[in-house]
């Protein structure tokens, strides 16, 4: 018979039953905020995630659950979420720095896209699993391959700012992707993925320099 385990299997298996209390313990932690429901697996799953790519448990992991619940109840779909943080952690009986500190942890951690309403109120995106972005980064890639053709076989001159431009518009309104508020942030996002969709065609250059330029 084949054992489909490893001789650090025992201590790997021990570190994640270890975890694995942990995030029950974080819950029941949670449930005594009365936190929104309907949030509680994402908020464990984050903690979760972090855990497995961070070589050392936080001391407070109960800081970092506060800190997940905050980014996963501040997506762009839950515009305008205009509480300071102060009173999120007047709620949570946390200080100000320690949830900066402890959210600025995950996203640099997880590779999570932060972006700012003309309030100045963050909002945050998982590039990995958020289904919207996906979408939006398919759109793209789509058009980009278009409009390269396009330039490749019927020199039709490629200008990234218009792309962008009609592409937002085309997010927003007609597939509902990202809510209309954030259009301007919409615009950031889709810019720099037109930008880097273009730097996949090394011949985009050398011909826009040789025959637009």
């Amino acid at each position: 018979m084949i054992e489909l385990y490893s001789p650090q299997y025992e201590s790997l298996n021990t570190k994640e039953r270890i975890t694995i209390d942990m995030l029950q313990d974080g819950k029941t932690f949670l449930e005594k905020f009365e936190i929104r429901p309907e949030f509680m697996l994402d908020t464990i799953s984050v903690v979760y995630r972090y855990l497995r790519k961070v070589p050392k448990i936080p001391h407070n992991l109960y800081n970092f659950f506060i800190a997940s619940y905050y980014i996963n109840t501040r997506h762009p779909f839950s515009f305008p979420a205009h509480q300071t943080k102060e009173e999120y952690c007047n709620q949570f009986k946390i200080k100000v720095s320690t949830l900066e500190y402890c959210v600025e942890k995950i996203v640099s951690t997880l590779g999570y896209v932060k972006i700012m309403d003309d309030m100045n109120f963050p909002y945050f995106i998982d590039p990995k699993s958020d289904l919207s972005l996906n979408m939006i980064k398919k759109i793209v890639k789509a058009r980009v391959k278009k409009d390269m053709m396009n330039f490749l076989i019927n020199q039709q001159p490629i200008n990234s700012q218009i792309i962008s431009e009609e592409l937002v518009t085309e997010i927003v309104l007609e597939y509902k992707a990202f809510p209309e508020e954030l259009f301007r942030q919409l615009y950031e996002i889709v810019s720099e993925l037109v930008e880097d969709g273009f730097k996949d065609y090394q011949e985009y250059v050398k011909l826009q320099q040789q025959y637009f330029i």
